[in-house]
C-alpha cells in the first residue's frame, strides 16, 4: 500500500505493456509471460504463484487450486482468458521435467527446479525498465490489480474476499476506496 494507505494498482495499458515485455519466443519468456498473467488474472501472490504443481492448473475449467496459500489455507481461483490457458498449455509441452509448474529452463541434470520469488523480482525489474514502466511498481501489484478489477465488474465483496484468500473481510474492503473513488468521478460530470 502506499498513498496514505491507499493500494496501489496498475492502469489497464500498464498491465499490457507488462505482460507484452517477456520474449514469447523463447522458453523463459513464456514460462515468465505466465507467471505474470497468471499473478494478474487470479490475484495470486508470487509465492503461490511460484509453488503450484502441474496438477493444480486444470485449463478446461480455467481453475487453480492454491494448496499452500498464505498461512497454509487453500482455495480455488479461477483465471479470465483462454489465451492464458493456451499460454500455459504451450508451457507444459515445452518445459522441462518438473514437479513445480514454473520451473528453471536449465539444469545440470536435465531437471527444471522450481525458482525462488526473489530471482523472479529481479526478473519482474528487467521488465519494467523494458515496458517503461514506473521502477516502483511490485509484483504484488498485479494482485491488487486483479481485486480492483473485479470490484469494478461489480463482483461481490466477499467474492473477492474469498479469490484473495483473505481471512477477514475488513482486509479486503481496502479495495473499496477505488470502486468509491470512481462513483464520486461519475457523480461529478
Amino acid at each position: 500500500m502506499e498513498n496514505g494507505g491507499k493500494v496501489r494498482f496498475l492502469e489497464p495499458h500498464e498491465v499490457q505493456l507488462l505482460l507484452q515485455a517477456p520474449n514469447l519466443k523463447s522458453l523463459t519468456g513464456l514460462r515468465n509471460r505466465c507467471v505474470l498473467q497468471v499473478m494478474y488474472e487470479a490475484g495470486l501472490r508470487i509465492g503461490e504463484v511460484l509453488a503450484l504443481k502441474s496438477r493444480d492448473v486444470v485449463l478446461d475449467d480455467k481453475r487453480i487450486e492454491v494448496v499452500r496459500g498464505k498461512g497454509g489455507k487453500s482455495r480455488t481461483v479461477y483465471f479470465r482468458t483462454d489465451d492464458l490457458a493456451l499460454l500455459i498449455e504451450r508451457w507444459k509441452s515445452l518445459r522441462p521435467t518438473s514437479d513445480f509448474l514454473f520451473c528453471t529452463v536449465r539444469s545440470a541434470d536435465g531437471k527444471g527446479q522450481p525458482l525462488s520469488p526473489t530471482c523472479f523480482r529481479i526478473t519482474f525489474k528487467t521488465y519494467l525498465v523494458k515496458a517503461g514502466l514506473d521502477q516502483s511498481i511490485t509484483p504484488h501489484m498485479l494482485r491488487h490489480t486483479c481485486a480492483t478489477e473485479m470490484l469494478r465488474r461489480g463482483v461481490n465483496l466477499r467474492v473477492v474476499q474469498e479469490a484473495l484468500g483473505h481471512s477477514w473481510l475488513s482486509t479486503t474492503q481496502i479495495y473499496t476506496h477505488i470502486v468509491n473513488d470512481d462513483v464520486r468521478k461519475a457523480m461529478q460530470c
